[in-house]
C-alpha cells in the first residue's frame, strides 16, 4: 500500500500484530516477535515500527545463535485470519 493510508479495519490488524510483536519482544520470544512484525509488514511494508521490531528480533535471534531467514520478504498478501468456530 505505498502512498495510501490503510483502511481503519486494516490498521486495526496492523496494530494488533504490532501489539503482539511488542509483547513478544518484552518476553524475549524473538521468533514470535519476528513472525508478528513480518505479518504487519505484509499489510504495510513501510511501517517503521514493524521494520524496527523485525530488526530487533533478527538481531536477538542472531545473538542467540538461532538462524533466521533475514532476507525473506514479508508475505505478498496479508495472512488470513482464522475462521470463527461454529457449533
Amino acid at each position: 500500500m505505498p502512498g495510501t493510508m490503510p483502511s481503519e479495519r486494516v490498521q486495526r490488524q496492523i496494530d494488533q500484530l504490532l501489539d503482539r510483536a511488542e509483547t513478544a519482544l518484552a518476553d524475549a520470544d524473538w521468533q514470535s516477535a519476528l513472525e508478528s512484525a513480518r505479518a504487519a509488514l505484509g499489510f504495510d511494508e513501510g511501517n517503521p515500527d514493524a521494520q524496527s521490531f523485525v530488526k530487533a528480533a533478527i538481531e536477538a535471534l542472531d545473538a542467540a545463535g538461532i538462524e533466521t531467514d533475514s532476507t525473506s520478504e514479508p508475505p505478498a498478501t496479508p495472512p488470513t485470519p482464522p475462521s470463527p468456530e461454529t457449533g
